[in-house]
């Protein structure tokens, strides 16, 4: 199966019709931005990929349609899918058409008739590829897989992003489940499981699995019987520790009375403590209670400090009253008629400030004993107040020391129903135990199920042992083995070619890991070791190649095309790619070697397998080689694109 046409239909009924060569190698080259990138993507899409990867942008959406004509022998096929709808990651519909003379049917002639799983299927078949079934790898879960060309096709394409990888070989290798479809699935294109010994492999396998299972419960069952009596004197140990047994009359040497003490045990119903709840309500009015009172001795104990505070001031102000009375006391002596109280009494000279008269001093006398007696007559009724706050703090912190005594009370129960709960869980940990091992002994007891075990044992044996026979196992590892020796052979040759690192030692594929190993003084290194991305393209190129000089030579069911995208890109930088990528801009007269590499071996590879083998191959490099120019199909520069500009809406088409 080989690429005759690409087409694109768009909205308006118009078509973009691509021609490639059959067994050629077909260029399309050109600057960026022109859709060359987007030729891969779209022949994916139409062998029946469901999701869409297809450029978004305004001119393409302008599309309706995409299809490509298939070329098998003596017959073509037209395989079309209609264009996401905006917003759309998936689509599942497709055309079908198959005709010896199938010509490009218009627009108005695409429908649908058939999904993308059954696109693949008849696609399958017309190249060979029967009801395989491959087996994943081992200790995967997955079911077998189906072999169908959307597995062979992942063999065919490699994009930009992969091309130059050091970590994937083939196209998509990196998403979810596409590593173990292709671990599975390469061993039947490389012709190792034949299509006719794919069911048996199948059933080998699950043969295999189920003796390992019922070998498996066989070995427990056994090793359950001869330990029991140990086991059953151990767990009636356990029972009587934490308290399940209460007999102390057991006759341990006795089976069949430590089973039936056991099995007592298993049922045996702790009592849980009563009034659990109340005991909550109990503790939460408490609890409450002894708030309200420590709030009122706080209240209390203010009080008291401020009658205090006023005891200090009182005492304080009677200490000043009584020693200015007793200073005035002596006024009594005085007679109301002394000198005039203008005058110093000693040497007669008038004062600037008089002296207060004897009356008025003994005024002030009086006022001090007014105030005195008010000072005192207050004092008892305050001692009165402070004696009364001392007993009703005294009668609160009673009643606080009953409350927090009852709390006490309940926090050690809390403590001993909180042993007892833990007790409970022991115990219930043991009834398990016990109930669990006494089921096993009862199965062990039953020799009916080892019977019936040995016997499935014995069916299982023999099945493995006829399909094995009938399989071959040594057959199918020599096979893949040569398979692997022959890639071998003919990737070292095209390593060696392009002279890339580490191309002198024994270049192989490495079927298990997917990648590419070589011999180095070191040791063995893969891919991901190696340095420099124009190695990387290289050897997925020598590898790439060497596969489909296998398939073609033992006409494996593969299509017969390889698509690369933008094998040279770590040549040409972005500004460079833009301009046109031709040869002589390299800077690196090495790199323009390299570069013609690459080319000519596509080109030599091609030609030696022709007709069997085409190669579509887009990229900016333009080579002024004849063989090269002789390659090109398309050119794409001075505006020529996939998709015709003019396919744009007019007011789309002016914009700058």
């Amino acid at each position: 199966m080989q690429i005759r046409s690409v087409i694109l239909y768009s909205k308006s009924g118009e078509k973009r019709v691509l021609d490639f060569r059959l067994g050629e190698l077909n260029i399309v080259t050109g600057t960026s931005q022109t859709g060359k990138s987007a030729l891969l993507d779209i022949v994916d899409f139409c062998l029946g990929r469901d999701e869409a990867t297809l450029p978004i942008s305004p001119i393409f959406n302008t599309v309706a349609w995409y299809a490509v004509i298939l070329q098998l022998p003596g017959t073509r096929i037209l395989a079309a899918r209609p264009a996401p709808a905006p917003g759309a990651r998936s689509v599942s519909t497709a055309m079908l058409e198959v005709g010896a003379d199938l010509g490009i049917p218009g627009l108005s002639d695409m429908r649908t008739n058939i999904d993308s799983t059954q696109l693949r299927q008849q696609l399958g078949r017309r190249i060979g590829i029967g009801d395989a079934r491959s087996e994943p790898p081992a200790g995967s879960l997955a079911s077998p897989l189906s072999a169908n060309l959307g597995h062979a096709v992942l063999l065919c394409l490699q994009n930009q992003d992969e091309v130059a990888s050091k970590r994937v070989l083939f196209h998509r290798q990196n998403e979810r489940g596409i590593l173990e479809s292709l671990k599975a699935t390469l061993p039947y294109f490389l012709g190792a499981v034949p299509e006719d010994q794919a069911s048996l492999q199948q059933q080998l396998t699950q043969a295999k699995r189920a003796l390992r299972r019922a070998e498996n419960d066989l070995k427990a069952l056994q090793e359950t019987a001869e330990g029991s009596d140990s086991r059953l004197q151990s767990l009636l140990s356990e029972a009587r520790v934490h308290g399940l047994i209460t007999e102390d009359g057991i006759d341990t040497s006795n089976r069949t009375a430590v089973i039936e003490a056991l099995q007592q045990a298993s049922s045996f119903q702790p009592t849980r403590p009563d009034g659990d709840e109340e005991q909550r309500r109990q503790e939460l009015i408490l609890s409450q209670e002894a708030t309200t009172l420590r709030r009122q001795l706080r209240s209390l104990s203010e009080e008291r400090q401020l009658l205090s505070d006023l005891e200090a001031q009182a005492t304080g102000y009677r200490g000043a009253v009584t020693r200015g009375i007793s200073r005035l006391s002596a006024l009594s002596l005085v007679p109301d008629t002394a000198s005039p109280h203008n005058s110093c009494p000693l040497c007669g000279n008038e004062l600037a400030e008089p002296d207060p008269t004897v009356a008025a001093m003994h005024s002030t006398l009086t006022d001090l004993q007014g105030q005195l007696d008010s000072v005192q007559a207050v004092q008892p009724r305050r001692e009165q107040a402070l004696r009364d706050v001392e007993e009703r703090a005294a009668e609160l912190r009673e009643q606080l020391r009953g409350i927090e005594g009852a709390l006490s009370v309940i926090a050690e129960e809390r403590t001993r129903e909180a042993g007892l709960l833990g007790q409970a869980e022991a115990q219930a940990f043991t009834r398990g135990r016990i109930s669990a091992y006494l089921g096993q002994i009862s199965t062990t007891a039953d020799s009916s199920a080892v019977q019936h075990l040995e016997s499935d044992i014995a069916v299982y044996r023999q099945l493995v042992r006829d399909h094995e026979e009938q399989l071959d196992a040594e057959a199918i590892e020599e096979k893949l083995t040569h398979s692997i020796g022959y890639l071998s052979g003919k990737m070292t040759d095209h390593a060696r070619a392009l002279k890339l690192e580490h191309g002198d030692g024994l270049v192989r594929l490495n079927p298990k890991k997917l990648t590419v190993v070589t011999d180095t003084p070191a040791g063995i290194t893969e891919l991901l070791r190696i340095g420099s991305a124009k190695n990387h393209v290289g050897y997925h190129l020598a590898a790439h190649l060497a596969l489909h000089q296998y398939f073609a030579a033992n006409h494996r069911p593969v299509p017969r095309f390889l698509m690369l995208d933008q094998p040279t890109q770590p040549y040409y930088p972005s500004d460079m790619a833009k301009r046109g990528g031709r040869l002589e801009d390299l800077a690196d007269d090495e790199d323009r070697v390299a570069v013609t590499r690459l080319f000519r071996l596509m080109h030599q590879v091609v030609a030696e397998l022709s007709p069997e083998f085409q190669m579509i191959v887009s990229d900016h490099a333009d080579l002024p080689h004849d063989w090269y120019q002789a390659a090109v199909r398309y050119n794409w520069r001075n505006g020529e694109k996939l998709i015709p500009t003019s396919w744009l809406p007019e007011e789309d088409n002016n914009t700058p």
